[in-house]
């Protein structure tokens, strides 16, 4: 609770970094050396959301459910009222089954193009294969596979969907690619290193973040 009273001190809205762990979480003992001999733990659920909405009642909150999903997670997260998280780099599965593509949301989510665990949407596309760009332009209804305008596109189509809100990072705004990534997951160096450069934040750009905000009622 002290933690959070801090961070309302400092931010307009709470992102519960992985929720799913108040559904349950892997338990390790501290002794070993690997996650390998934990086991699921059952989480404090919905009375510890219960207790947070009591005492922060007017702090919006955000639920990062990324990663193993069950059933008893999306009840949980539907039963708090959070909305949860859709990532567009997640999202373009050649199958066209993921639950990340625009058309799927409700508006109870947070849409984002990647998270500080991913690339910047510009080198993702470079980086992805074949089949996933020639399934992003056919679901974006644009004839090129040009990386950068694949990245253009992508950031109108979250903009344009449902979502209650759209968050893209600031490296994408820019068009950057390898060298502006955030974060490695899995790596303890070399991380969090990244700073936009002076002028970067230009009129232009403001202009261009105004333009596309408003032209979908962002």
């Amino acid at each position: 609770m002290r933690r959070i009273e801090n961070a309302e001190k400092l931010y307009d809205a709470v992102r519960i970094d992985h929720f799913r762990a108040l559904e349950s979480y892997w338990a390790v003992p501290a002794s070993d050396d690997t996650a390998r001999n934990g086991h699921w733990v059952k989480g404090p659920g919905i009375g510890f959301v219960n207790a947070i909405k009591i005492r922060f009642p007017n702090l919006p909150f955000i639920a990062e459910d990324l990663g193993l999903l069950t059933e008893a997670v999306h009840e949980l997260r539907k039963a708090s009222g959070y909305p949860g998280m859709k990532v567009l780099e997640f999202a373009f599965d050649p199958s066209g089954k993921s639950d990340y593509l625009p058309h799927n949301y409700d508006k109870n989510c947070v849409c984002y193009t990647g998270t500080h665990d991913n690339a910047p949407l510009l080198f993702y596309l470079e980086q992805t294969s074949e089949a996933e760009r020639a399934f992003i332009a056919k679901y974006l209804g644009i004839k090129t596979k040009n990386a950068k305008q694949l990245a253009e596109a992508i950031l109108r189509v979250g903009l344009a969907s449902t979502a209650n809100l759209f968050i893209a990072q600031m490296q994408d705004w820019l068009n950057l690619s390898e060298g502006s990534r955030i974060n490695m997951p899995g790596t303890s160096e070399g991380n969090w290193q990244w700073r936009m450069k002076k002028g970067e934040a230009s009129e232009k750009l403001a202009a261009r973040i105004r333009e596309l905000t408003e032209l979908y009622g962002r």
